[in-house]
């Protein structure tokens, strides 16, 4: 099974931080997440992008693994799944829920259905 992770389990991920039942999948599956989550991630990797919950845990990480970490998102490793628009915006389109979805949920329901995927947020 596959595992498509957030924002926040992103940055756990990418700087090796994993742990308990998240490092277990990790290991076992094929990892993706979205491209909202993953613009998320890059812009709060900037040096003056602010103090926002995805700054702060960039930030409270050592300089030298804030560097390394920085690099990462800068050119996302190839074990990252990360599927875009043109494939995942028709099954956005089409998704039929009791409430209507945000983009970023949509994005994450539609890559979890074309990668047969668990979401971990």
């Amino acid at each position: 099974m596959a595992l498509v992770v957030d924002d926040h389990l992103l940055i756990v991920h990418l700087a090796g931080m994993t742990v308990g039942w998240l490092a277990q999948q990790v290991a076992e599956s094929a990892v993706y997440t979205t491209g909202g989550w993953y613009y998320r991630v890059a812009s709060a990797s900037g040096q003056d992008s602010g103090n926002g919950a995805l700054s702060r845990r960039i930030g409270s990480l050592p300089e030298p693994d804030q560097h390394v970490l920085r690099s990462k998102i800068a050119a996302l490793p190839g074990s990252i799944g990360l599927i875009g628009p043109r494939l995942l915006v028709p099954i956005m389109a089409g998704l039929r829920t009791p409430r209507r979805l945000n983009y970023l949920s949509s994005e994450a329901l539609a890559l979890a259905i074309v990668a047969e995927a668990m979401i971990a947020v």
